[in-house]
């Protein structure tokens, strides 16, 4: 009976709101694994009530963080079922439903210049929401998640070869766990809420995560802190139930998606100067932290690059579009 209902629970839970709201407002249902205080949380919050204000409580938004309802894979499999609306994955669980997502993943390809140009981050975003609308999703925008960051327990790592061996938590997606492999590092991929326990139980030596990550999540249980420059910018895809937005008034949709832009513009540069705060709080509790000499970062990016090689090629017609994109956007000064 314990099983049967722990199954049932997200239905439960999603249904009671519907039917809570159904003779009112339009309900906006948004779940995921990140713990209320940690990016992007906050942002969704905001995003929520700003929708309420400029609707005038017409879309009134539900939020379960920590996957309370759903982990982002579990949630994005039930877009278009109708017990939820919305989810803002990192955006390496989207390559579940079309590979060619992986893009967004691939190690130092894309930079916090490019996505803070209005417009590549359009273009990028048609670019991947196109990927995954014959699936029922839309992708309205990308927040920045970090600066992805090595965190261990035990080991300081100051070089590629410090990985050897590692068993290292990493953001999902068949490409981190291909570069993860070529430093000869034994990739696991799992839900945020998952890292700390793996991390104290020893099934984890280490994770590849944000600096909030850090502080929300792995705590003092991580001591050494290291950050390649360039290696993983990782974000959030909000992504979106089609059918629903699709089926809400005009007027709404935009609001939607206007709330939604402001803040995306507003998070990208508040993110670099909170995972600063967030570094600094741990080293002054007696963390590590260091940046990768520049010959060692060239050795990883060869490696992770090299590991890539693969994507390139079965998805060409991926790459061409994204160079398209910096070639209009970026390379000609636009």
């Amino acid at each position: 009976m314990k099983t049967i209902w722990s199954k049932a629970a997200p239905w439960c839970a999603a249904l009671a709101i519907c039917w809570g709201g159904a003779a009112g407002a339009a309900e906006m249902i948004i779940t995921s694994e990140i713990p209320l205080a940690t990016n992007p949380s906050p942002y969704i919050e905001q995003f929520i009530a700003e929708v309420d204000k400029r609707t005038d409580g017409a879309v009134k938004g539900k939020y379960f963080p920590a996957s309370q309802l759903y982990n982002d894979r579990d949630g994005l499999a039930a877009l278009g079922t109708g017990a939820l609306h919305m989810v803002w994955p990192v955006s390496s669980r989207l390559e579940q439903f079309d590979a060619r997502v992986g893009v967004a993943s691939l190690p130092f390809a894309l930079t916090t210049e490019e996505m803070t140009n209005a417009c590549f981050a359009e273009g990028f975003t048609r670019m991947i929401s196109g990927y995954l609308e014959p699936r029922g999703m839309q992708v309205l925008g990308f927040l920045r998640t970090a600066d992805l960051i090595f965190l261990m327990k035990d080991r300081d790592i100051r070089q590629v070869d410090d990985l050897k061996g590692q068993k290292v938590r990493v953001i999902g997606g068949q490409i981190m766990l291909d570069a993860m492999r070529s430093v000869q590092a034994s990739p696991i991929s799992m839900a945020a809420s998952e890292m700390s326990a793996a991390l104290s139980q020893g099934a984890i030596d280490g994770a590849m995560t944000s600096p909030a990550g850090w502080v929300d999540v792995l705590g003092n249980t991580a001591r050494y802190a290291t950050l390649a420059p360039g290696m993983g910018l990782a974000t959030s895809a909000v992504t979106v139930d089609k059918m629903w937005l699709d089926g809400l008034p005009g007027d709404q949709r935009k609001i939607i998606q206007d709330v939604l832009a402001e803040i995306i513009a507003r998070q990208w540069q508040e993110t670099v100067a909170k995972d600063r705060q967030l570094i600094d709080k741990m080293v002054a509790q007696g963390g590590h932290y260091r940046v990768m000499e520049p010959a060692e970062v060239d050795k990883l990016k060869a490696r992770f690059v090299a590991a890539g090689e693969g994507f390139r090629s079965k998805h060409a017609d991926a790459i061409v579009q994204l160079e398209k994109i910096r070639k209009e956007c970026v390379n000609d000064g636009k």
